[in-house]
C-alpha cells in the first residue's frame, strides 16, 4: 500500500473521536434500556411470588369447601384443629416438605384459624405470609363462611 502525499487523497476508516462517541451513544441507551428494564422484572418476581401464594390458597380453599363440616371439625383429627395448622409449601397438598423449604421464606405459610367449632355460621380465617424479596413480609388474609 503506497503512502498519500497528495492533498487530495482520502484515507479510509473512523477517527478516534468517531469511535469514542459512538461507544459514548451507546453507553447512554444500552444504560436507559436497563433502567427500564428493572422496574418490569421486579414486577414480574412479585406477581410469581403473588401466583405461587395463590395456588397453595387456592388448594386449602378448595378443601375447605370439598369437605363436609363433620370432616371439618370432628375432635380427632378435623381439617380445622389447631393441630393441622400452620402448613408450608408441599405440606399444604399432604406431601413431606423438605428441610430446605420449610427454613425458604419465601415459600408460603398458611395458617387456618377458627374461633368455635361450633358455632354457626361456621367462620374461618386463612391466612398466608410469605416473606418477599423487595416488600418484605406479606400477609393476606381469606374468609370463609360455611353453615351447618
Amino acid at each position: 500500500m503506497k503512502p498519500c502525499l497528495d492533498s487530495n487523497c482520502r484515507q479510509e476508516g473512523f477517527t478516534l473521536l468517531e469511535v469514542m462517541m459512538a461507544m459514548s451513544l451507546l453507553a447512554v441507551v444500552s444504560l436507559a434500556a436497563a433502567l427500564l428494564l428493572l422496574p418490569i422484572l421486579d414486577e414480574q418476581h412479585h406477581t410469581r411470588e403473588v401466583t405461587r401464594a395463590t395456588g397453595h390458597t387456592r388448594a386449602v380453599l378448595e378443601e375447605l369447601y370439598s369437605r363436609t363440616l363433620e370432616d371439618l371439625t370432628n375432635n380427632q383429627d378435623g381439617y380445622l384443629l389447631a393441630s393441622n395448622w400452620p402448613k408450608k409449601g408441599r405440606q399444604v397438598f399432604d406431601e413431606s416438605p423438605t428441610l430446605l423449604e420449610m427454613t425458604d421464606l419465601s415459600i408460603p405459610t398458611l395458617d387456618v384459624t377458627v374461633t368455635d367449632l361450633e358455632a354457626d355460621p361456621l367462620e374461618i380465617l386463612l391466612t398466608v405470609t410469605w416473606e418477599g424479596r423487595d416488600v418484605g413480609t406479606t400477609e393476606h388474609q381469606f374468609w370463609v363462611v360455611r353453615t351447618r
